[in-house]
């Protein structure tokens, strides 16, 4: 089975394990990677209004019509995506500092690994600024 990582350029890398409670945003996402000839990289940036959260443009194909799909509270480690076409992004929670929201973003994947490495790419973000995020399919 392929694994899904994330890189961050100036360090950090967390595998990406899919949440079965978001089945079509998780293969929307799936689809997109297996689609890419080259790892997908974009600029990652601090979520101006959502509390410790960091996001990247994704043009998943079909993402508008996943719709809504687990939406539920994130919590540190969570990633989720936008599913409006006009911000179409994926974004992970770096913390627990989230914004209450009355509409989350569809919940698709957590991050595995060590959370307070993934607080210290967020803490860095916020702080110095965007920085490119490469996403990987590793068979």
């Amino acid at each position: 089975m392929s694994k899904y990582v994330i890189m961050f350029e100036k360090g950090g890398m967390f595998e990406i394990a899919f949440d079965p409670a978001a089945p079509k945003t998780a293969a929307a996402f799936q689809e997109f990677m297996d689609n890419c000839t080259e790892p997908y990289q974009a600029l990652c940036l601090q979520g101006r209004f959502s509390g410790e959260e960091m996001y990247f443009p994704a043009p998943l194909p079909n993402g508008a019509s996943v719709g809504k799909e687990n939406n539920v509270r994130p919590v540190q480690g969570s990633i989720a995506f936008n599913p409006n076409p006009e911000w179409s992004a994926v974004c992970i929670y770096w913390g627990g500092d989230i914004a209450d929201k009355q509409h989350y973003h569809n919940l698709f994947a957590s991050i595995v690994g060590d959370m307070d490495a993934l607080h210290a790419v967020g803490t860095r973000i916020w702080q110095k600024g965007g920085e490119l995020a490469t996403l990987k399919k590793i068979d």
